[in-house]
């Protein structure tokens, strides 16, 4: 059984991965592995913007470039208005060239929303690692964005692994992200939450990614 890892760090990874890579780093495509590109909230303050944009157009029109990410809002980092600005630069790439983007959100989910309403796009949204309450996953919902899950399931005292139970399989991915587990630990785990086998699992997100891909 392949299993799909909807965002990783991992480059040798050997699962069905898109493998996240910054702008610097799209050398380093490979024909045999599928990648999202984009530039991370985090470093939007010590980069040059215009480049960095210009490389993700290049490597947006490649065909194993499936997404634009992570990319995203961050109010625990600086530059707030800087953030929303290269977000939203990105956001038009992917409409562009027709592709999903994959969102890192952290205490932006007000800004957030406002941005898919005003936006009304029509590419698939991927929230990875989500760890919002269930009022927030409802309203992402309403824009038929997905909601990815990793670590964070296995953290009794987290809200997440509650609020991944009440979820609909439809709009579910699961990643590893930047964490030491394997993807296959973490499929187990969402199946043991839902109390469903690893099969539907893997059968319900191999589904999602063929709609959203």
């Amino acid at each position: 059984m392949q299993f799909i890892n909807i965002h990783n760090h991992n480059k040798q990874c050997t699962n069905l991965a898109l493998i996240n890579l910054f702008p610097e780093d799209v050398a380093a495509i490979e024909e045999t592995k599928f990648y999202s590109v984009g530039i991370h909230p985090w470093e939007v303050s010590k980069i040059d913007i215009d480049e960095q944009i210009n490389t993700i157009k290049k490597a947006a029109s490649l065909k194993n470039v499936l997404a634009i990410g992570e990319i995203g809002l961050d109010k625990l980092h600086s530059n707030f208005d800087l953030q929303k600005d290269v977000f939203l630069k990105q956001i038009n790439i992917a409409k562009e060239v027709e592709k999903p983007i994959i969102i890192h959100c952290v205490k932006a989910f007000s800004e957030l929303l406002e941005i898919l309403k005003t936006e009304k796009l029509k590419i698939p949204v991927i929230i990875h690692r989500y760890s919002g309450n269930i009022t927030i996953a409802g309203e992402l919902l309403k824009f038929g964005c997905y909601l990815s899950f990793g670590h964070e399931l296995f953290n009794t005292k987290s809200k997440t692994p509650k609020v991944f139970k009440k979820l609909p399989l439809e709009n579910i991915f699961l990643e590893t992200d930047d964490a030491e587990i394997t993807i296959e630990a973490v499929y187990k785990k969402a199946a043991e939450i839902k109390n469903v086998t690893v099969t539907e699992i893997n059968e319900k997100i191999l589904s999602n990614f063929n709609i959203c891909f």
